[in-house]
């Protein structure tokens, strides 16, 4: 891809995530993680009840941004890595419906779960849009440090990059990890 093309692709990127996310200021550090009730992209149900006694990076992404594209091989390989450490991932789609997630991941060939959008509107659970807007991330992708507590430890919003990814694990949860 040529500079310019990459430079219009990210300034797109941040102009839809803007767009997207709104502009309100963002959950802050020390507060608890808002409540939720959403579908994996196996359909199953997630709660923050799902979240208690472990540690998690929540990342918001979408298939169409490339920032988070480059970042969840990452992201995959950390959440591996620390996974006997009391550390999960967990994905939280920016609006797209589970088969065109589902299809992504697969075709990177990425096993991670992820909070999405049921293919067929279920009214009696919310869509990923209404968490989106009580978190009130700044941009694609965001990624919250939530303690096992449910408390937002840290919030980076941008692609990790490992030292960065190493260091807010490292004062979010004191773990130790190297890419």
């Amino acid at each position: 891809m040529t500079r310019y093309r990459r430079r219009t692709a990210v300034l797109l990127t941040l102009l839809a995530s803007v767009l997207l996310l709104g502009t309100s200021s963002a959950q802050h550090v020390g507060d608890p993680f808002p409540t939720f009730e959403l579908f994996d992209q196996a359909g199953v149900l997630v709660t923050n009840d799902d979240l208690v006694g472990r540690s998690w990076m929540i990342n918001v992404w979408a298939s169409w941004c490339p920032p988070c594209r480059a970042e969840l091989p990452l992201l995959e390989r950390a959440a591996l890595d620390l996974d006997g450490e009391g550390v999960g991932l967990l994905l939280l789609n920016a609006g797209e419906r589970a088969s065109v997630a589902s299809a992504f991941l697969e075709r990177e060939g990425l096993a991670l779960r992820t909070l999405v959008d049921p293919d067929t509107r279920d009214s009696s659970v919310e869509e990923t849009q209404e968490l989106l807007h009580r978190v009130r991330a700044r941009g694609l992708p965001t990624t919250y440090f939530v303690d096992a507590d449910g408390v937002i430890r840290s919030v980076f919003v941008g692609e990790l990059l490992p030292d960065v990814l190493a260091e807010r694990l490292d004062e979010s949860f004191g773990v130790s990890w190297r890419p």
